[in-house]
């Protein structure tokens, strides 16, 4: 009997909104019937905010995110009584209700003061932005002033605050007539994080509330990223659908949430019914439906039509959507395809792009294509405008003249670089190193970095493969046999498959 045959009862019914209710699959979840007799209350009500069903807010008590977004709902007809925090179990929780108190000690026309909030340092961000948006409302030119001081030129400090709270902050310098260097960051196009600052330029915050619903939007970030997904999603959907000026901005984000967790048909659906008035939001849509896409193997002409049906914008978004289609191409070998399809789409944009990562991707595909020099051309450039601050390029173009035995000291020096600003926590590039000093006939040292490589990643059969012949070369046969033996069992689709067979025959 298949899954087709089996009776739609209730055993099977109850069965079903359980499973997609331990996989955060509120899009199914929600066409399903509710079993109330066996669900947890408060994971129930989480439930309905995710799929917008109504019911008595009064009943939201039994978690910290349930009493956040019952008060969230209070502080729209204005009631200024405090969060409790003894039922936050973060720091981020912590901190967020904190911040609420803050803003309702100003709702309830108190005295507040920077000292009425003391929050932990690695949310320092929030605790000045509070104090800047105080600043702000009580025209206060002297605290504008000394916290521009202390915010504008301290990069470590600005990578604190999102894009958003980015834009926040250029708003509020720039009306006293204060230069914030925000504009340095996005005068091109060159990465998915100066278009997000350019799309977050529009987020409306016109008040405190305003203020409080952007910190609740990143604290459900937060709980995504602390895997509690349920808490996530029932505060951004609880926002999408109460902050109606910003609601593209929840919606898109709750959307995402949703495809990450299951990337299926009913999440492709989603963001194809995703709908937007500012039209900066085309192209995050767009890259959400290939990245979606391409996480569950959809039809590769699938995705070709897709992206042929796209508006674009410019080159750089032409460009970062149309990699999105060939790395899927070349993560199913069909490296000829792949590279057909980048260059005639955009041969000459991408040729003098200036984006790193588009040049590196690039060069992948063509020295996967036997155009070496070209590849080794694209990649050094790639590195040449990034100052070398990607471990991964530096690793793939020494290993690419490793592999080839040439340029053996300038790879070592480049390894080297790569294996430390990776803190020594990539297998990958550690390998590299290894099989470098395997080149050099160097075994000691071959066999200290590819076992640890080993060590870190147990299932990468290049690694493994790699291991195996430096215990070949060492007299160590049973170990290597071993080894060899892994990767026929358990990678079949190891690119190398064959030299490992003929190995072994030989043997």
């Amino acid at each position: 009997m298949n899954a087709s045959q089996i009776s739609n009862d209730y055993n099977n019914q109850l069965l079903g909104t359980l499973y997609a209710d331990y996989n955060n699959d509120f899009l199914s979840w929600k066409k399903l019937p509710q079993f109330e007799d066996y669900a947890d209350p408060s994971s129930l009500h989480m439930n309905q905010i995710i799929t917008g069903e109504k019911f008595n807010f009064s009943d939201l008590n039994e978690n910290f995110t349930l009493q956040l977004i019952d008060k969230l709902e209070r502080l729209k007809n204005d009631d200024c009584s405090l969060l409790e925090i003894d039922s936050a179990y973060y720091i981020f929780e912590e901190t967020l209700a904190k911040s609420i108190n803050f803003w309702m000690k100003y709702c309830l026309k108190e005295d507040v003061q920077k000292q009425n909030i003391v929050i932990d340092q690695r949310f320092k961000n929030i605790s000045l932005l509070n104090e800047l948006y105080l600043g702000f409302l009580n025209n206060e030119i002297q605290v504008i002033s000394d916290l521009y001081v202390k915010i504008a030129n301290d990069e470590q400090l600005l990578r604190l605050f999102n894009s958003k709270e980015l834009n926040l902050i250029n708003k509020i310098f720039t009306s006293f007539e204060f230069e914030f260097p925000l504009e340095e960051l996005t005068v091109n196009d060159t990465s998915l994080n100066n278009m997000t600052i350019k799309l977050d330029q529009d987020f409306q915050i016109n008040n405190f509330k305003d203020l409080i619903f952007l910190q609740a939007y990143q604290t459900s970030i937060y709980y995504y990223y602390s895997r509690q997904y349920k808490q996530s999603l029932a505060l951004m959907a609880y926002l999408s659908n109460n902050d109606l000026k910003n609601k593209s901005y929840y919606e898109y984000q709750l959307i995402s949430f949703l495809a990450e967790l299951n990337p299926n048909n009913e999440s492709l659906k989603a963001i194809e019914d995703f709908t937007f008035t500012n039209t900066k939001f085309s192209f995050f849509k767009n890259y959400l439906y290939l990245k979606t896409a391409t996480e569950f193997d959809i039809e590769i002409n699938q995705l070709k039509n897709f992206f042929k049906q796209i508006n674009f914008l410019g080159d750089w978004q032409t460009i970062e959507l149309a990699l999105l289609v060939a790395i899927e191409m070349y993560s199913h070998n069909l490296n000829t395809e792949a590279l057909e399809f980048i260059e005639n789409c955009c041969f000459d944009s991408i040729n003098s792009s200036e984006d790193p990562l588009h040049l590196f991707k690039y060069g992948i595909l063509l020295e996967r294509n036997g155009k070496i020099k070209s590849s080794e051309k694209i990649i050094q450039k790639s590195l040449d405008i990034s100052d070398n601050s990607y471990p991964y390029i530096l690793n793939y173009l020494a290993y690419l003249w490793v592999d080839n035995n040439r340029n053996l000291d300038k790879a070592e020096k480049m390894l080297i670089k790569a294996v430390e600003d990776s803190n020594y926590e990539d297998g990958a590039i550690i390998d590299s190193l290894g099989w470098l000093y395997f080149k050099k006939d160097d075994l000691k040292l071959a066999e200290k970095w590819i076992s640890d490589a080993y060590r870190l990643e147990p299932s990468e059969p290049e690694i493994i493969d790699h291991l195996s012949q430096i215990y070949l070369k060492l007299g160590r046969y049973k170990e290597s046999k071993f080894l060899d033996n892994k990767i026929l069992l358990f990678h079949k689709d190891y690119f190398k498959i064959d030299e490992i067979k003929e190995r072994n025959e030989n043997s």
